[in-house]
């Protein structure tokens, strides 16, 4: 697919913005205190992101005259996890599961994203930073991957009335 610099930039920051959404929305729908907090910092993390390729893409077209094009293979896939993340957190009833697997791909993705951006990159800087960004997107997927995994093994936690009588009957008198 070819786009140029300025539409791929568009494109990252509006999957950042349904990204912090969609981890808005996970955090909302949660009753465990540390799995919002959790939520919540990748949400500031996303907009963190937001930033950062907005000021990216100022500095590109301040210093560019015109975009030139380039073949991002990433970009199709990123622009479906995109629309998919926008169409899950307008649902009403959405499950936790089903953002958790939006939110995992959408990490992946973004982090392929960034680094087939960065060989395309005009100087080292801007390199680095966008290898930072994909790096930063693996680490949300791990994040993201070890908080599903637990809630996938043990689902009762998640129950509110279960996880309020196991606080309970804890013992924190030692």
């Amino acid at each position: 697919m070819e786009v140029t610099d300025r539409e791929v930039f568009e494109i990252a920051v509006n999957a950042e913005i349904k990204a912090k959404e969609a981890y808005e929305k996970l955090a909302s729908l949660t009753k465990r205190d540390i799995i919002r907090d959790e939520l919540l910092f990748l949400a500031k993390e996303e907009d963190k992101h937001r930033e950062v390729i907005e000021k990216m893409a100022e500095r590109f077209q301040s210093e560019e005259g015109t975009p030139r094009k380039i073949n991002v293979n990433t970009m199709g896939e990123f622009k479906v996890i995109a629309e998919k993340m926008a169409e899950v957190i307008k649902k009403p009833d959405v499950n936790l599961d089903e953002i958790y697997e939006i939110a995992m791909e959408a990490e992946k993705v973004s982090e392929k994203l960034y680094r087939e951006l960065a060989s395309y990159a005009a100087n080292e800087k801007t390199r680095t930073i966008l290898e930072m960004l994909a790096d930063m997107e693996a680490n949300h997927y791990t994040i993201l991957r070890k908080q599903y995994d637990y809630i996938m093994r043990y689902p009762e936690l998640y129950k509110e009335e279960f996880y309020d009588q196991l606080i309970k009957d804890i013992n924190f008198n030692f």
